[in-house]
């Protein structure tokens, strides 16, 4: 199947001219950027800032719950709905 494609490909862009061959290039560029980008979270300002927040609420004694306190309250919520 991939051969097929690739043919098709070639074939197509030996049709275009130059601009339109130049506007592939930025399509087919974009699309190679953003598969070697990976989300780093401890990169994102917001996500930092909410762990530093959480991990000072916990180091300052707030209150914890236990997993099964947990998927009681989802299970409340997805039950009643949220209020």
């Amino acid at each position: 199947m991939s051969q097929v494609i690739d043919k098709k490909l070639f074939s197509a862009i030996e049709k275009l001219n130059d601009k339109q061959k130049k506007a592939v290039l930025v399509f087919v560029g974009g699309i190679l950027e953003e598969d070697k980008q990976e989300y780093d979270k401890w990169q994102d300002a917001g996500f930092v800032s909410e762990m530093e927040s959480r991990y000072n609420y916990y180091k300052n004694g707030g209150k914890m719950i236990t997993a099964s306190e947990a998927n009681k309250r989802i299970k409340n919520l997805l039950e009643n709905g949220k209020k």
